[in-house]
């Protein structure tokens, strides 16, 4: 029956609180009324006197009502309520220190939130679809190779569609491109899937007009069909409602439409034109035959791993039955999610991404333990005010519940500022990987999660800047210097472990602070620096087109050989049509600038000295640069001249030349004596369980010096770095795909490339062969540009970073001096009142200030040196190594002298109360 009574009366109190404030005023009334009673009838006191003896007796009512207040469960939000508005009054009494902390807090928060929702998109994506959690992928992995896939073929799908039966809607599909061409000529390349019809079974999505693909859409003599996404309707059709029925053109072949999926659906990675795949087994033996993807549903009732346990049953009988083509094959079940682009990552990689993850969380602790010690310093001069409130009947839980809540309106600020940061970096990801770039279940955002996670480390970061300050101020240490505190004047002391935090403060300030500045105005610096030459001239692409299937029964090697041989010659017919044109310059490379392969070059007979290496024994000089194979002329494109002996020929082209030509940067490498004729070759690095010396290429000889090319990346490095050029057919330059061949394509247009030219130029590479793709189509000027916005976004990034530490390290600095000295002001009118020197005395503070700030300077020196020597070269790059350091050391001593300035003026303010502090009331209050 007591239960229900103390329910009953919390819950009336909860309800009605201002029926319950005055019941509490009437019962403190009653009492003190009832005392005074007491006192006039037992001791004949007069009814005034016996009134302020009760309530000396009775104590502080605040404290009685504080009680009250933390016993009414739901009520505790009055008591809340106040806490938060004095939470609120301090932070604009202490605008600086607010402003530092919610900065400093706001980014850590930032940094953590972008970490978190993008390893959480990474490492457990699931596919916005109807119970996507259950769609999966078969893949095959390499016995000797765990983690290594192995391809997969159409024989392997008919066997796992008679056999497997814990996965339904068995389908596979693979990726390809073609150009999508309009009315008006080439629309574009667009990414296409030749999808099994179960692939919409599977997705479960109903169209938005017409139907989707049918498994007799996949027999060979069926008319061509195409589905659409919603997307690629708006964008290539116009919305068109009667869209179906009307022809479309990808590649060589003429489609028909027939249906338009609703937005939202991309499977099966980001695509938006779907054609029916139509391979025929019979063509092919076990083992062969095209590339493709699998995917299906795992059956009711099924889980993952019995589908795994099936999968493999029969890998094994297909191993037995098969033992060339799949005896080192072991089919495997994973979320489809999980099975390819940025999602597709292995225990090792998903240990490294929470490690990241730990690691953004550890920033904030950082953070927070900067801003706990200016919380600290703050808390510490509120002796008076923590004294008052104790005196008048406050907790000891009060107080620290008080300053709890103080720093967790700091933290929730902060949080919100970082959450909006987070929101923005989120947006510009999404922006950068528009276009198919990620897989359509790749989901960035605000998640319930991510505002979960941010929660727990507002209340975790509350926590530390709050609970840790408050527990120190209000020990038991403490207590008994605040009850002595209107007598004494005592206030909180502090030991070693604020000096150690002055000089880990004053360390980490001078050992972060000049690299950080250094690299940011490296990246500002290098995303303004001027191109040097018409970037928008020139423009680069990459030419591709289908692999022809080869025949049933055909030699397989001379298929290709010929094909190879079609292709280079209808890319020499495209590079002479392009050059017919005014004023257009084009040649093929192997590499688009500041992609190339970059080796070692070993130089014949330059050793360490100038003396033969085989003579002396002497080691080699390496020289790191990047090679480059390209057609003949691809020197005139920059109009770059000869410096010494010849450009390429037509002979250089041939297999057996090892004709080179270097630039001037190579050339100044090499020691002593003419550059022509002299011989240099790649050396290759060791492979794993190789024995003796590093093998090496055949020699090749230099025959010609060209100019240094213009920096044609937004790589801070890319113009330091040599350069080799070889000369090479367009059938040498072909890069082998599965699916296609391609070559990169180089041109100059010295009117300008505009719109207009772009498509002439789609034009010309379509009629030239309406197999052909051009994809990657983009001017200098806009790789420059898209990478010098990249390198501010970095800068701005570092500079907040920066930014936010130094105010954090400085305003700690300032605060902890001078508060340190602070505690002393009352030690040093005492010596002045014993006669001491005011120079002695200012003398012994700033020494013992400076003798922290110095030692923290030196320990942040060693480190910053230690630091910047293991990054410089991963920075800057190793061509350019001793130019971070160098850059680094002249702020160093800056940074210092700034450090020693902030805390030496953080003590001078407080040395100067103390100074003025007169010696009788100093003696007083000892």
């Amino acid at each position: 029956m007591s239960l229900l009574h103390a329910v009953r009366t919390r819950l009336r109190v909860a309800l009605d609180r201002r029926a319950a404030k005055a019941r509490t005023a009437e019962e403190i009334a009653l009492h003190i009324d009832l005392e005074a009673d007491r006192l006039v009838r037992e001791q004949g006191l007069e009814a005034r006197e016996a009134r302020r003896r009760a309530l000396v007796a009775f104590g502080g009512g605040e404290r009685y009502r504080e009680e009250m207040r933390d016993g009414r469960g739901p009520a505790l939000l009055g008591g809340l309520s106040l806490d938060l508005r004095l939470g609120l009054r301090m932070m604009a009494k202490h605008p600086g220190l607010s402003i530092v902390s919610v900065l400093g807090m706001a980014l850590a928060i930032a940094i953590g939130a972008v970490v978190f929702g993008s390893v959480a998109a990474v490492l457990d994506p699931t596919l916005p679809l109807a119970g996507g959690d259950r769609i999966v992928a078969v893949q095959t992995e390499r016995a000797d190779a765990p983690g290594d896939l192995d391809r997969q073929v159409l024989h392997d799908v008919e066997t796992w569609r008679t056999e497997l039966t814990t996965v339904r809607d068995l389908g596979a599909y693979r990726l390809v491109d073609r150009n999508l061409i309009a009315e008006d000529g080439v629309a574009g390349v667009v990414p296409v899937a030749e999808m099994s019809a179960a692939g919409f079974r599977v997705g479960g999505v109903p169209p938005l007009l017409g139907r989707v693909l049918v498994d007799d859409d996949e027999h060979t003599g069926e008319p061509p069909v195409l589905v659409i996404g919603h997307r690629e309707w708006q964008r290539y059709f116009g919305g068109d409602p009667n869209v179906v029925g009307r022809p479309a053109r990808l590649g060589e072949t003429v489609y028909t439409v027939v249906g338009v999926l609703p937005e939202g659906f991309r499977f099966p990675y980001n695509h938006g034109f779907w054609v029916p795949l139509r391979l025929e087994v019979s063509r092919y033996t076990p083992g062969a035959g095209p590339s493709i993807e699998v995917f299906g549903r795992l059956a009711d009732g099924v889980t993952l791993e019995r589908a795994r346990t099936q999968v493999a049953a029969i890998g094994r009988r297909m191993a037995a039955a098969y033992p060339e083509t799949h005896g080192h094959r072991r089919p495997t079940v994973v979320p489809f999610a999980r099975s390819a682009g940025i999602t597709a990552i292995d225990s090792e990689d998903a240990w490294r991404l929470y490690l990241l993850r730990l690691g953004a969380s550890l920033l904030l602790a950082v953070v927070a333990a900067n801003v706990a010690a200016l919380v600290y310093a703050r808390t510490a001069s509120r002796t008076a005010e923590i004294a008052v409130r104790t005196a008048l009947g406050a907790s000891r839980g009060r107080v620290v519940t008080q300053l709890f809540v103080e720093a967790l309106i700091l933290c929730a600020v902060a949080a919100a500022v970082g959450l909006s940061l987070a929101g923005l970096a989120f947006g510009w990801v999404e922006r950068l990987l528009t276009g198919g770039g990620a897989p359509f279940w790749f989901d960035l955002g605000v998640s319930p999660g991510l505002l979960a996670y941010v929660g727990v480390l507002t209340l975790l970061g509350g926590a530390f800047v709050g609970l840790v300050p408050a527990l120190k101020a209000t020990g038991r240490r403490a207590y008994g210097n605040l009850q002595h505190f209107a007598a004494a004047g005592a206030g909180m002391k502090l030991g070693p472990t604020w000096t150690a935090m002055i000089v880990a403060q004053v360390a980490i300030t001078v050992a972060i602070l000049p690299a950080s500045v250094h690299h940011a105005s490296v990246l500002l610096r290098t995303a303004m620096r001027d191109s040097g030459y018409p970037a928008g001239e020139f423009l680069r692409a990459s030419l591709s087109v289908d692999r022809e299937e080869v025949p049933l029964g055909a030699d397989s090697a001379a298929f290709r050989r010929a094909f190879d041989a079609r292709f280079a010659a209808r890319a020499d017919a495209l590079l002479k049509r392009l050059a017919s044109e005014p004023g257009v310059t084009a040649s093929f490379v192997s590499a688009h600038p500041g992609r190339e392969p970059q080796w070692r070059f070993e130089i014949e007979g330059d050793a360490i000295g100038g003396n033969a290496a085989a003579a002396t024994g002497g080691r080699q000089t390496m020289v790191r640069a990047s090679i480059t194979s390209a057609s003949v002329g691809v020197f005139e494109l920059f109009d770059r001249g000869i410096v010494a002996g010849r450009g390429f020929v037509h002979a250089d082209t041939a297999e057996a030349s090892t004709a080179v030509v270097v630039d001037t940067a190579f050339a100044s490498r090499l020691a002593g004596g003419s550059v022509l004729g002299r011989r240099i070759r790649i050396v290759l690095p060791r492979r794993a369980g190789a024995r003796g010396a590093d093998s090496a290429t055949r020699w090749l000889e230099i025959v010609g010096v060209v100019a240094d090319p213009p920096p044609v990346t937004s790589d801070p490095d890319d113009i330091l770095l040599p350069n080799v050029y070889r000369a090479a057919t367009l059938g040498a330059l072909r890069r082998d795909d599965p699916q296609a061949a391609a070559l990169r394509l180089r041109m100059r247009v010295r009117s300008g490339v505009t719109p207009a030219f772009t498509r002439l130029l789609r034009d010309v590479v379509a009629a030239t062969d309406p197999g052909f793709r051009l994809q990657e189509v983009t001017t200098d000027e806009a790789v420059l540009s898209s990478g010098a916005r990249i390198l501010r976004i970095g800068a701005l990034t570092v500079a907040g970073v920066t930014l936010s530490v130094l105010l954090l390290s400085v305003a700690g600095i300032f605060a902890m001096l001078s508060f340190t000295v602070a505690q002393r002001r009352r030690e040093i009118g005492v010596r002045v009142a014993l006669g001491a020197n005011s120079r002695q005395i200012v003398g012994g503070i700033f020494r013992r200030a400076a003798a922290q700030l110095g030692t923290g300077v030196a320990v942040g020196l060693v480190v910053a040196l230690a630091l910047e020597r293991v990054t410089d070269g991963m920075i800057l790059g190793s061509s350019a190594a001793g130019v971070g350091l160098r850059g680094s050391v002249v702020l160093m001593p800056i940074v210092a002298a700034i450090v020693m300035t902030v805390g030496l003026l953080a003590a001078l303010g407080p040395v100067r109360r103390g100074l003025a502090v007169h010696p009788r009331e100093a003696l007083r209050d000892r």
